[in-house]
């Protein structure tokens, strides 16, 4: 399979006026296209800084990072980002949201307005076109961030525990439309999460990272069939033999 993503020998270290603090200590990983890959880890072991270096939102101290083919020393529109948090433009509504990328680049109204109902159909929000962000809920607003992170067509899309302040009703359905829209547009994902239930969910593989500095300790490929429960025996299996080697909280 080609390689969408490869990181060889990556390394970061914070420097501060009275120390300086590695979070990335070697991490070397490829991501294959269409692929599903999760960052997994304890609480605050660098997986969001390395996944920001990958995106091109965080400089790497040493070690080479490809996307598509092309090193990555800055943020690109080949590169999407879905946030914890959703970031929308609060003045904006969900077409308009949705529809910013390709605006940017200079695509007409008509068109990227048909682009944007197409992803506001995907996504399900038909009928919440002309909404604001502030008219909707938490599970609505990732639905618009994923739409947005499409219509601007990356080849990979990074997300970083987007359902992570979401309740726990919706982060379940929020689990099952990803995959939904995943399988109906593939997209090549590198997913953050500390939930272990969401990894196995999702992943085509699992990288489990050390406590910081981090480095990949284990990898997991979950060839479960897809949709997944999260009762079923191989599932559980698979989350028990994940967590018996995820170093503890530091």
């Amino acid at each position: 399979m080609d390689n969408i993503i490869s990181c060889k020998h990556v390394a970061k270290t914070f420097e501060t006026e009275r120390k300086n603090v590695e979070v990335i200590k070697d991490v070397t990983l490829e991501v294959s296209k269409n692929e599903v890959v999760v960052l997994f880890g304890p609480g605050q072991c660098g997986k969001t800084t390395l996944l920001n270096m990958i995106s091109g939102l965080e400089s790497r101290t040493s070690g080479e990072i490809i996307v598509n083919n092309q090193e990555v020393h800055e943020p690109g529109a080949q590169r999407g980002v879905v946030y914890q948090t959703t970031a929308l433009f609060p003045w904006l509504t969900v077409m308009g949201n949705i529809t910013f990328g390709p605006k940017m680049k200079g695509m007409k109204k008509k068109q990227r307005e048909k682009l944007g109902q197409h992803y506001i159909d995907l996504v399900g929000l038909t009928s919440y076109e002309n909404s604001f962000p502030i008219q909707l809920s938490g599970g609505m607003k990732q639905r618009v961030g994923i739409a947005r992170a499409y219509c601007n067509d990356p080849v990979v899309l990074f997300m970083d525990e987007p359902f992570g302040h979401l309740d726990a009703q919706t982060r379940y359905l929020m689990q099952e439309e990803l995959m939904r829209i995943w399988e109906t547009e593939k997209k090549t994902i590198l997913f953050v999460t500390n939930n272990i239930e969401e990894a196995v969910y999702l992943a085509d593989r699992i990288l489990v990272l050390t406590n910081c500095p981090s480095e990949v300790k284990a990898e997991f490929v979950i060839d479960l069939p897809r949709p997944r429960n999260y009762v079923d025996p191989e599932f559980l299996t698979l989350r028990k033999r994940i967590s018996a080697v995820v170093d503890k909280t530091q």
